[in-house]
């Protein structure tokens, strides 16, 4: 099966991160163009990293699966349903690296162009938990969060990153095994912060690794200066989930079923209330006081003029009246329709607000003009 994105992997490199949203538990897959298709590391578990040729290929349009359904059901098996995020190696947005660890203190060089806000750590020769350091932790040279498990914020742990913040050319490992064991192999995934780089003016962010802490309600509003499509986020303070929430699955307004999948787990899709995007970032609610997070968020693109009508707009006519799928080439933000043969409103549909598989037409929030 061929998934085209049109992310050109094969030139430029990446990470194709895979999730079963089913309701059978089903690990994450992690394959990037660094380690090669074939290899696979899971983010809810500290496993070494295994050969599952899942991926067979990476093109300049996205990348190509094979039948998982005799392995291990990571990325294609029927009738399972899957989302899959993908990033491109950009500078000011996503780096690999992949290093062989030394048992001393060291520095291993980049390519990201810009000092990271996070960094994600996996040692793939042998099992290890997942480090994470991130710009936004209250010491962040001497602490750092696991990836694969629940666990609050580790500190006083200076030998991780050496104690020692990382610049635009070069990150650093002290003598922690989870970072840097002698002979054992690494791979790091390096995530810009408000880098800029990028839109018309070259000066546009288009990825934030933050953190914020709730207020006595446990609520928190987040301006990104962006609509966000992707978010990774972390309660930092006590035990939580790494929860992943995409537009693409239902990050939506409040009362609207959102959803969620958690990096630390096996565990299908489950809903999500708490989440809510707007057109300058995110909010959160009632979710425990003083409650404090870290995230990484993504902008929604694209971010150029359009030039061609077709790419933005698409009319539709039908006379079909159930059962007909329209196919625009673009996710569809607004969507404006009217039942021709009888007197009826014209209906209002729209992302922010709202729309997904669950909701019914007596639920959607029309708006009648």
């Amino acid at each position: 099966r061929t998934i085209t994105n049109n992310i050109n992997l094969s030139t430029y490199g990446g990470l194709v991160w895979t999730k079963c949203r089913g309701t059978v538990a089903i690990g994450h897959a992690l394959i990037d163009t660094v380690r090669g298709a074939g290899n696979v590391i899971q983010s809810n578990n500290g496993n070494a990293q295994v050969t599952d040729t899942t991926i067979s290929s990476f093109s300049s349009t996205g990348y190509t699966l094979l039948d998982d359904s005799t392995t291990n059901n990571w990325v294609n098996t029927s009738p399972y349903t899957y989302a899959s995020w993908t990033f491109r190696k950009q500078p000011k947005f996503f780096d690999i690296v992949t290093y062989t660890g030394t048992g001393a203190n060291t520095t291993i060089s980049h390519n990201l162009g810009s000092v990271p806000g996070c960094i994600i750590i996996k040692r793939t020769s042998t099992g290890a938990n997942w480090a994470v350091y991130h710009q936004s932790l209250s010491a962040p040279t001497t602490s750092t969060l696991y990836l694969n498990t629940t666990n609050a914020t580790v500190t006083g742990v200076g030998d991780y990153w050496n104690s020692t913040a990382p610049t635009s050319t070069n990150f650093s490992l002290g003598t922690n095994l989870t970072t840097n064991m002698n002979g054992e192999t690494y791979v790091a995934y390096l995530f810009a912060h408000n880098a800029g780089g990028f839109g018309t003016s070259n000066t546009d962010n288009v990825i934030s690794c933050g953190g914020f802490t709730c207020d006595g309600s446990g609520a928190a509003s987040i301006n990104l200066g962006y609509e966000p499509q992707y978010i990774l986020v972390k309660r930092t303070n006590t035990t939580g989930d790494w929860a992943i929430l995409d537009t693409m699955r239902g990050l939506y307004a409040p009362t609207k079923v959102g959803v969620e999948l958690d990096a630390n787990t096996s565990s299908a899709e489950t809903n999500s209330f708490n989440w809510y995007i707007n057109s300058q970032g995110f909010t959160i609610d009632s979710v425990g006081a003083s409650n404090q997070f870290i995230y990484i968020a993504i902008r929604r693109g694209p971010m150029k003029v359009p030039t061609d009508a077709t790419k933005v707009f698409s009319p539709y006519t039908t006379a079909a009246s159930t059962g007909t799928a329209v196919t625009t080439n673009f996710p569809i933000d607004f969507q404006l329709y009217k039942y021709r043969a009888g007197v009826d409103y014209f209906f209002d549909v729209d992302r922010l607000r709202g729309v997904n598989s669950t909701t019914t037409a007596n639920s959607t929030p029309w708006l009648d003009t």
